[in-house]
């Protein structure tokens, strides 16, 4: 199933909350390591791979993905202690579920999130994450993917712009 571009975001959104401040947002909660950070990170960049419509970038943010996912589990092993908690308390009360079963994405696509408006909001989502990977040559990929695809797309804005909006009628043709 792919991701809605909605839910890419709160994904952003939520990696952008430190690892720190987990503590204080969710008393008592399991911990969350930047190895981890790192790792979901690694899925999100992938998620995003897969909504790109140019197949070369997509096959490149794919290629950094994996990168960063291995990248992310060595940390996950070299994070272990002996005497670690490996099996989490759970939390006191279950998660609340979204009225009527779905959330708030609903519709997909959404409206004004099409075409290269789209892409130019998955560019940003990719900045974003820059700032958050601790690898400074992932980083640093994220920011040149960034840039690349909306260079790409600012090429294809204006022909997007021109199939998705009514032409004005001429007064007095006939």
């Amino acid at each position: 199933m792919a991701k809605t571009t909605f839910s890419l975001s709160a994904k952003v959104a939520f990696l952008k909350i430190p690892p720190e401040a987990w503590d204080a947002i969710i008393p008592h909660s399991q911990k969350i390591s930047q190895a981890v950070v790192e790792y979901w990170t690694g899925g999100v960049v992938r998620d995003i791979a897969n909504r790109l419509t140019d197949q070369a970038a997509r096959e490149r943010l794919t290629g950094l993905a994996r990168e960063m996912i291995v990248s992310g589990t060595k940390g996950l092993i070299q994070g272990w202690e002996d005497g670690d908690d490996i099996c989490p308390p759970w939390p006191p009360f279950p998660p609340i579920p979204w009225p009527g079963g779905s959330g708030p994405g609903n519709p997909d696509p959404i409206p004004w999130k099409t075409g290269v408006t789209e892409q130019v909001v998955l560019a940003d989502m990719l900045l974003s994450l820059a700032g958050i990977t601790t690898q400074a040559g992932f980083s640093k990929q994220l920011k040149e993917m960034s840039v690349s695809l909306i260079k790409g797309a600012s090429r294809h804005l204006v022909e997007d712009f021109e199939k998705t909006h009514v032409q004005p009628r001429m007064i007095g043709a006939s």
